[in-house]
């Protein structure tokens, strides 16, 4: 018997709240008792995300992957640090472009390992801001369209700010976040547990 393609939920905008979805989505599959492979595009492993706990809670259901090398805002090399998470740019576009490089290669071999059978037969793959690095320049539209391709009955979630309409045909969900209002607009900045 055939599966069902997986379904692909895209959360986008320039409101807060796009990889607060994938995690609710993600919290979802784990109290099932499914598969999950999160991997994060700019966030990396020094951040002091509460959510890179959740793999230790969840150790046979949840893989995390932190990939990135902060945000990329072409090469001006400002850093700020804010609740010791690196905001700003800390690396050069090559930089970049070899992190995203390989968060892409490790998505191809999660969904190669499901499609053949072995490693964790992944029901959920989250790529966290991979519509950003589209949209930054760091990766092309068809790497991503040719993950989505290669899904199988891989459920998919891909965050980022920017709308991407090559995306559109082959999404089953797509959430724009508008932001009507933001705290840091007040210079309020992130919160432990509201924001990370």
């Amino acid at each position: 018997m055939t599966k069902k393609p997986g379904l692909v939920y895209i959360f986008e905008g320039n409101g807060k709240g796009k990889t607060s979805a994938a995690l609710g989505v993600v919290c979802r599959m784990l109290m099932l008792r499914k598969k999950v492979v999160w991997i994060s595009w700019y966030k990396n492993s020094l951040w002091k995300l509460s959510e890179m706990g959740m793999s230790k809670k969840f150790k046979k259901d949840l893989e995390m992957y932190w990939m990135g090398d902060g945000f990329f805002l072409g090469n001006t090399k400002k850093v700020s640090i804010v609740n010791g998470n690196i905001l700003h740019d800390i690396d050069t576009l090559e930089g970049h472009k070899k992190s995203a490089e390989k968060a892409l290669l490790l998505a191809k071999e999660v969904l190669m390992k499901n499609e053949e059978g072995g490693g964790m037969g992944v029901d959920l793959l989250v790529l966290d801001e991979v519509i950003r690095a589209v949209s930054d320049g760091l990766l092309a539209v068809g790497d991503i369209l040719s993950l989505i391709k290669s899904r199988g009955s891989t459920h998919m979630v891909l965050t980022g700010h920017k709308h991407i309409k090559e995306l559109d045909e082959y999404a089953d969900l797509v959430t724009y976040m508008k932001k009507i209002k933001h705290p840091y607009d007040k210079g309020i900045l992130a919160v432990s547990g509201l924001d990370f």
